[in-house]
């Protein structure tokens, strides 16, 4: 979750909310990009269709995650995007927006830099995705996003949010952590979890 991007974009585009049935579309590949869209509750996915007819998933979006932020430069999307579950998602104008971040050169430094770090985030997720263990990927992932000054994983979420980030169901996550904090590679409190020093980066 990308708490710190959605924050800034209701701050800056106060939105619509809308909700949507399961399987409900938000907008199809060619519309007019009229807006972007974070969800604030339910679950979205971003798709495409082959020649085929066959469905692929590029993106699932979870809640305080955003879809569509390409779309403040384009002119249309360039996918599907539809509910998975019953969800609420806020519809923030790309002319507001980009209004807003036209009269203030800060704010839009606020932007790009949150855009740089989610790029950074979705790279991360695609490397741990290509390591196959639960252990090594949990592993990896908790050396990336500890800080290193006290070994602190921030912005987990829920453990089912890290367990959809990792690719891993939920059960194989506790299992993975549980089997961690038993080899003394991590301790958690109330706050989530610390990484030991032995295995910080």
């Amino acid at each position: 979750m990308n708490r710190s991007l959605y924050d800034l974009l209701w701050e800056l585009a106060p939105p619509e909310l809308l909700e949507y049935p399961a399987d409900g579309t938000i907008f199809r590949d060619g519309d007019r990009a009229t807006a972007i869209f974070s969800l604030k509750s339910g679950r979205a996915r971003l798709v495409r269709f082959t020649s085929a007819g066959d469905m692929l998933t590029m993106y699932t979006a979870n809640p305080g995650d955003l879809l569509a932020e390409a779309a403040l430069f384009g002119d249309h999307y360039h996918c599907w995007a539809q509910a998975d579950i019953p969800s609420v998602i806020a519809r923030h104008d790309k002319e507001t927006l980009l209004r807003v971040l036209t009269a203030d050169p800060q704010a839009m430094l606020r932007y790009a830099a949150l855009l740089s770090r989610q790029l950074r985030d979705l790279r991360m997720r695609l490397e741990l995705r290509s390591i196959r263990a639960a252990e090594d990927r949990v592993k990896q992932y908790l050396q990336l996003a500890a800080d290193p000054a006290n070994g602190r994983v921030e912005e987990i979420g829920t453990f089912k949010d890290l367990a959809v980030r990792l690719g891993l169901a939920h059960e194989t996550l506790y299992r993975v952590l549980a089997s961690l904090e038993r080899q003394g590679v991590i301790c958690r409190d109330a706050l989530g979890i610390i990484l030991t020093m032995g295995e910080r980066p």
